[in-house]
């Protein structure tokens, strides 16, 4: 069986003048966040997933689970 890898897209958001930068992809209903440092997943419901992307990225980052990208 051939099974395709999702796509996954690059996602960003600044705080504190730092951007920082992510991955996300979405598996059913399930969007997942990750980082370098740690990852968040949620189902996907009314919001588009890129702003649902920008959303899991901020709490990362404020976790402390986001390196600033350079």
């Amino acid at each position: 069986m051939d099974v395709k890898p999702l796509p996954r897209y690059t996602i960003t958001c600044e705080t504190v003048g730092k951007t920082h930068k992510g991955t996300y992809w979405v598996a059913g209903r399930i969007l997942t966040v990750s980082t370098g440092l740690g990852g968040k997943c949620k189902q996907v419901g009314t919001t588009e997933p890129e702003a649902l992307a920008e959303q899991l990225l901020l709490q990362l980052v404020k976790a402390g689970k986001a390196y600033p990208f350079v």
